[in-house]
């Protein structure tokens, strides 16, 4: 899936979030999406690679290719959100092993990411 960012006007410093790293009208490959029960939906975007790709709020963004990646399966936690993502990161721990630079997470989190890059 891709997205264009729309940019920041006219959305609350919540929906802002971490979003002026982002360039507005610039396009993005979602890596990941996350549906909360209750509350915003967001998409894992890297902006800047060796850094956690960090989840942005959906609504600063439109979809320009709704196709999702093959690799791409769900999950549904406990309290009902839903993630959208390469299987191996569905792993428990996964993210917290990444932000604590675990070769084994990083290399895992690489070769998704580069698959998914590849065919955007």
């Amino acid at each position: 899936m891709r997205v264009r960012f729309t940019g920041l006007e006219g959305h609350e410093q919540r929906v802002r979030q971490g979003a002026d790293a982002l360039t507005p009208g610039r396009s993005y490959e979602v890596l990941e999406a996350y549906f909360q029960a209750e509350g915003p939906n967001y998409f894992r975007i890297e902006f800047h690679r060796g850094e956690l790709p960090p989840l942005f709020d959906s609504r600063l963004f439109e979809v320009v290719d709704p196709e999702l990646h093959p690799s791409w399966t769900a999950s549904v936690e406990r309290e009902g959100s839903i993630t959208l993502a390469p299987a191996a990161w569905h792993a428990a721990g996964f993210w917290d092993d990444f932000m604590n630079h675990s070769p084994g997470a990083i290399e895992t989190y690489e070769l998704a990411r580069n698959a998914l890059m590849s065919d955007s």
